[in-house]
């Protein structure tokens, strides 16, 4: 019989950190993927909770919420514990149809007392949560308020005013949701780990609780009386502070291509902060009265030889079946499909599935190796977790750190010889997880003697053997790296970050201070309100690569599109500057491209060649056209279609052509194409093209487009203004007739 680890883990920490999951099998339910803790392991244990149990608990703290949904429409998921975490956890969830569409919930409950940990409502959407909502942000923080009264009796959340809310969606066809944080506190103190997150939809419905870590009832806290004085850690940051030059990959999910940036960002080493009492930098080794720079060194002078060049897809398979057998009596490796397919950095590349079976389910996940060179992209050894006897003893470390990097330097020049020239050794020291016993180190990717932040190769190693447990690479291969020429210079960018800098106190949970039990007073350094600690070396401003700085962005005043354009440029739909003009005429790809992003998610997946494969395009739209991936999105939603063989992208676009557009969006071509039935009543009926005259009378008779004192005007240039209004009306339209918006 195998039984496994309370806290086993299918993935590494280091894996975890950086958000690189592969797909996992498992033989429980996982939970809504908008959870964000992702359990990784079915755990067992000999506590019996039933669903009587679950919905007892459930019926305590809903009492007067989700009574359209019976007890028979509820499910239970295994227990499950996190890998930091062996506290179990039980899954509660229901999914049911009303009238052609499906509301879920899913409920996660911890520990003996089943204390809600986090909860996720998907309710039908209706026209009150879309833009614009029925409930303001401050209407909807007082509903996030009462809700948080069940869970805060005497534990002393404390809302954070202006969170940004990372996660907040864009797209018009979704829900407006209000996010707010609220964070515990000691002794009026800011506990890091303690927070929790309710979501608020446009109708005041609650639609998520998410606690970050259980109470830590049991903890101890240092004294605040006995903290030094602020101004005398702000000098000693102020002396230590140092830009430091990098590049900085920046993703761009709607065409695939990332984009290199030059960034300023602080020296790394003050990044975590001094130790409040002693005055201590606090770093991953516990405290220390000085800072260590470390220069970088690439792994090898020189590049070596590929492991496997031009792997074939039955040497991948050979290659995965050696590498992950296992002789742990009652366990059995299955090999699953040998996928060729291109990762999300555009190498060509074998996804390799497996399994690890045994009698009561099975736990797997994929084996990423690069076709080219037959090395690892991505791997992570779970056979540590399948263990025949539980295990609860202290892990055994034999190796000291440095003896663990001297592993991993030789576990990269192993299995990722051919890429080992082009990373560096690591600048920050590594760290240790006590959950696996292993060490986890970072190489980031140089080029132009600096460092790249977004590509490197993460490595663990077995703390006690020295094997590897996981590697991560995430090569970018060839991109465009702008040269360090006629850009701020370091002492300018010092004095940006030193003249922004503040500090922020709070208590931090650090293993390696005090006990793993014990929270340390510490000074924390933060920058600019609403933005990364980061400067654009080439512009001088302050680095926004996900806009989050909203608070610097222009408000526009407009007549009657005020409200939506202000949307749109809130949610980075529309990038405007001080010369936007909302009356003027808008281009066909512009405008194209404010749709789409408000409509639809723009993501470009490499792995299934979007955008690469259009069966049909205009003649004057090529693949490397900065229009063309959102020409043949359009053309897949039937917005556009290619009767005309050409886009023309830079001409203005027009009334009639925008009502063809939206009637296509909702899959009314046909009727639309019906030409003759439909009677326009408009005293410039006549200008309308005869192609388009269904498509006008069609988008005027549902409230998409607005005569003007009876006049269509079909021929007249669309404003920017006109087409934000244009483009929310779409939107509840797409959402009354449930048009996909993918």
């Amino acid at each position: 019989m195998v039984t496994f680890k309370k806290a086993g883990a299918m993935l590494t920490a280091t894996a975890l950190s950086v958000g690189l999951l592969a797909p996992i099998a498992s033989a429980s339910t996982i939970g809504n993927e908008r959870m964000e803790t992702l359990p990784i392991q079915v755990a067992q244990t000999n506590t019996t909770v039933t669903k009587d149990d679950l919905m007892k608990r459930f019926r305590e703290l809903f009492p007067n919420e989700f009574l359209n949904v019976s007890e028979k429409d509820f499910r239970t998921g295994t227990g499950y514990s996190h890998p930091t975490d062996s506290t179990v956890r039980y899954e509660l969830y229901f999914s049911k149809n009303i009238g052609d569409q499906y509301e879920h919930g899913n409920f996660i409950f911890v520990g003996d007392t089943l204390e809600l940990e986090q909860f996720y409502y998907q309710p039908i959407n209706t026209k009150e949560v879309l833009f614009p909502a029925k409930y303001s942000k401050e209407e909807a923080q007082k509903a996030a308020d009462k809700f948080m009264e069940r869970f805060n009796k005497g534990e002393g959340y404390k809302i954070v005013p202006n969170a940004y809310d990372y996660y907040s969606p864009s797209i018009l066809t979704q829900p407006v949701e209000y996010s707010f944080i609220y964070e515990k506190k000691n002794a009026g103190i800011p506990i890091s780990d303690q927070t929790i997150n309710i979501r608020v939809l446009g109708d005041g419905t609650v639609s998520s609780f998410y606690r970050t870590t259980s109470p830590k009832n049991n903890f101890t806290y240092d004294d605040p009386s006995k903290k030094l004085d602020e101004s005398s850690i702000a000098n000693r940051l102020q002396d230590a502070l140092k830009a430091q030059l990098s590049y900085t990959i920046v993703p761009d999910y709607s065409t695939g291509n990332p984009k290199v940036k030059l960034v300023y960002e602080p020296n790394s080493q003050v990044m975590a902060g001094v130790h409040a009492q002693t005055g201590e930098w606090l770093t991953s080794d516990g405290l220390s009265s000085t800072l260590s720079a470390k220069s970088i060194k690439p792994i090898v002078d020189s590049p070596l030889a590929a492991k496997q060049p031009n792997m074939t897809a039955d040497q991948a398979r050979v290659f995965a079946e050696k590498l992950l057998a296992t002789d742990i009596k009652g366990v059995q490796l299955e090999i699953g499909a040998v996928e060729e397919t291109t990762s999300e950095t555009g190498k060509e590349v074998f996804n390799i599935q497996y399994m690890y079976n045994y009698r009561n389910g099975g736990t797997g996940t994929v084996l990423t190796i690069d076709k080219a060179t037959g090395e690892f992209i991505h791997y992570s050894d779970i056979k540590s977790n399948l263990e025949v006897d539980t295990d609860d003893s202290e892990p055994e470390v034999k190796l000291t750190q440095k003896q663990a990097l001297d592993k991993a330097i030789a576990l990269v020049k192993e299995w990722i010889p051919s890429s080992a020239h082009k990373y560096a050794l690591p600048v920050d020291d590594g760290y240790h997880e006590t959950y696996n016993n292993s060490y986890n180190f970072t190489f980031p990717r140089i080029v132009n003697g600096l460092s790249v932040v977004g590509d490197n190769i993460s490595v663990g190693v077995d703390a006690k053997t020295g094997d590897l447990v996981n590697v991560y690479m995430s090569d970018y291969g060839d991109l465009e790296w702008p040269a360090a020429t006629d850009i701020l210079s370091e002492q300018e960018a010092t004095k940006m970050l030193k003249d922004e800098l503040e500090l922020k106190l709070q208590y931090v949970n650090h293993p390696k201070v005090g006990n793993e039990e014990h929270y340390s007073l510490a000074y924390q350094p933060v920058f600019k309100e609403g933005a990364s600690a980061g400067i654009d070396a080439k512009t001088g401003e302050w680095f926004d690569a996900y806009g989050m700085a909203n608070a610097d962005k222009p408000k526009i005043e407009h007549p009657k599109a005020a409200e939506e354009l202000n949307y749109l440029i809130h949610a980075g739909i529309l990038e405007v500057d001080e010369k936007f003009n909302p009356d003027a005429p808008v281009t066909k790809d512009e405008a194209l491209k404010i749709l789409l992003k408000s409509v639809t998610y723009m993501y470009y997946s490499s792995r299934y060649n979007e955008f690469e494969t259009a069966d049909e395009s205009f003649t004057d739209i090529t693949p490397d056209d900065p229009s063309y991936a959102f020409v043949t999105r359009a053309l897949k939603m039937g917005m556009l279609d290619t009767s005309a063989k050409t886009f023309n992208p830079k001409t203005a676009l027009t009334n009639q052509e925008l009502a063809k557009w939206v009637i296509g969006t909702l899959k009314l071509n046909k009727p639309a194409q019906l030409s003759d039935i439909y009677e326009l009543k408009y005293s410039d009926a006549a200008l309308v093209d005869k192609d388009l005259r269904g498509h006008v009378a069609l988008a005027y008779a549902m409230g998409l487009l607005e005569a003007e004192n009876n006049q269509l005007k079909p021929t007249s240039e669309v404003t920017y203004a006109q087409l934000a209004q244009v483009t929310i009306r779409l939107a509840h339209k797409m959402n009354e007739y449930q048009i996909a918006n993918y």
